[in-house]
Order: C-alpha cells, then sequence, then structure tokens
C-alpha cells in the first residue's frame, strides 16, 4: 500500500512539472483579444498576460477591438418615385463580443457590409428623392438603428457610425433640379422687384396722402385768418378767392418748369377790390 502511494505522489510530481513546463504565458496585445479553443471548448483571453498551454490550447483568432471603418460596394437603389440612385455609404463599426464576431459566423465584416446594403436598400427604396435629399442625417440614423439590432445580437459587432459618402443622380435629374434652381432664382428677383415697386409706390402715397393733409391744414388756416379778419365777408367770396389764388400758384410753379418759356395769365383772373384787400390784408398778416 505504501508503495503503491509512493508511486502516486511521484506520478503527480511529474504531472506538475511538466504542467509547469510546458504552460507558457502569453502577452495579448492592448484593444486585442485572442480567441482560444481548448480541447473544443472556446474561451477568450483579454489584453494584458495569459497563460498558453501549448498542445491543450490552439488560438483561432486575434481580433481587433477598436473601431475600424467597413466600406460595402455601391449599389444602385430606385426610390419610390421611380428614380434609379447609385449609393455609396461606409460605416464605422467595433467587436464587442469577440468570441460572437469569429465563432457565430464565417467573416462578420462581410456580414455587416452585407447588412447594411440590404438595409440602405430596404430604407431608401421605401423614400422619394425629395425626402431622401432633405433628410440625410435621418436615413442613415434609421439605417445604423436597423443593421445595429442584428449585428449587435447576432454577431457582437456594435455599429458606431454610418453616413452616405455618394449619392449618384441621372444626368437628367440633375439638370432639371439646376432648371428648377435658375427658375426659383429668377422668380426671387421678380418677387423682389415687386416688393420694391410696391414699397415705392406705397412711398409716393404716402407721400401725396402727407401733402394732401398739409395743403388742407393750409387752406384751413388761410380760411381761418380771412374769416377772423373780415368777419363779414361770405363764404363764396373766401371760395372765389381760394380759387384764383390757387390757379395763379400753379401758373406760377409752370412758369417755373424748365421746359415753358412764358406763362400768359387769364384777363378775367384779375382780382376785384374787396379780393385785393383780402390779399393785401392775408398777406400782411402772413409776412408778421
Amino acid at each position: 500500500m505504501d508503495f503503491l502511494y509512493s508511486v502516486l505522489l511521484v506520478f503527480l510530481i511529474i504531472l506538475v512539472i511538466a504542467y509547469f513546463i510546458y504552460t507558457q504565458y502569453v502577452v495579448v496585445e492592448s484593444e486585442t483579444e485572442w480567441v482560444v479553443d481548448r480541447l473544443g471548448k472556446d474561451r477568450v483571453l483579454k489584453e494584458g498576460i495569459n497563460r498558453f498551454i501549448p498542445f491543450l490550447d490552439r488560438r483561432e483568432a486575434i481580433v481587433d477591438m477598436r473601431e475600424h471603418e467597413i466600406d460595402p460596394p455601391a449599389q444602385e437603389i430606385i426610390t419610390a418615385d421611380n428614380i434609379r440612385l447609385n449609393i455609396d455609404v461606409i460605416a464605422s463599426v467595433r467587436v464587442i463580443d469577440s468570441l460572437k464576431a469569429i465563432k457565430s459566423v464565417k467573416d462578420y465584416k462581410k456580414a455587416v457590409e452585407s447588412a447594411i446594403s440590404a438595409s440602405v436598400f430596404s430604407t431608401l427604396g421605401n423614400k422619394n428623392l425629395e425626402e431622401i435629399q432633405k433628410n440625410v442625417d435621418a436615413i442613415t440614423k434609421e439605417i445604423k438603428e436597423n443593421v445595429e439590432k442584428e449585428s449587435i445580437k447576432r454577431w457582437g459587432v456594435k455599429i458606431e457610425n454610418i453616413r452616405i459618402e455618394n449619392m449618384k443622380q441621372p444626368k437628367a435629374i440633375i439638370d432639371a433640379m439646376e432648371k428648377e434652381i435658375a427658375a426659383e432664382r429668377e422668380q426671387r428677383a421678380a418677387i423682389l422687384k415687386a416688393e420694391g415697386e410696391h414699397k415705392v409706390a406705397e412711398l409716393n402715397a404716402d407721400s401725396e396722402r402727407l401733402l394732401i393733409e398739409k395743403r388742407a391744414e393750409a387752406t384751413y388756416k388761410v380760411i381761418k385768418d380771412l374769416k377772423s379778419l373780415m368777419p363779414d365777408i361770405s363764404d363764396e367770396k373766401i371760395m372765389s378767392f381760394l380759387t384764383k389764388t390757387s390757379y395763379i400758384d400753379s401758373m406760377r410753379e409752370l412758369s417755373t418748369s424748365e421746359n415753358s418759356k412764358f406763362v400768359v395769365y387769364p384777363a378775367d383772373i384779375e382780382n376785384s377790390g374787396i379780393e385785393k384787400v383780402m390779399s393785401a390784408e392775408y398777406i400782411s398778416k402772413a409776412m408778421k
């Protein structure tokens, strides 16, 4: 019995020595992980110092855990309003579960690339061209969310960002858009011109209104002054005086025009006696 125990003890010691002899320690680089198979069981070695047993452990992959880009090939889609677009997108992705990324699919990059292309096709194919052009940010966000739901669950890959790098449109569409832009510019210019003319008309109307108001105030003042100077004067005489005075003023303005040579005053415009008195009294008061 003692002999048997001795043999077992020696065997265990040999196993321990063999274990330490054959056991190695490996350094997994920063921002990487190793996927290792040990006798059919998978495990992950994180960055830093890890134990690795030759003949028992088999390294299957080194996974880069940093963010990197995936660039699917450009693809042609047909929008909801039957316009062909050539779309080129690029995505930034990061592995968050290295075991899933290596063991659940043969090439996780190709899988994510295919998922992005499919999401781009289905998302943009349900929208009109104008809607796509106006909502690029919202559409890329929608594509990202759709792909990420599948990529995290199935392959352990997080989609950091998706952006549309290029969107080529048919030449006929581009030409039509350029014509539309030119027409809109002409329309805006016409609107601005019309608004300016309308503003000038409003200013002229305001000036005319103010002029009429000033003339009305002046006329009222003349009548008031004549009434105060000559209380017994009749309204008919005042109106006759104002009419003839206005006529004379008009002739005077006409005579000062650059195109006028001379102005002939009608004979019947001469003031009567009372009108001369009215003019003299009013002018005298006005000069004071």
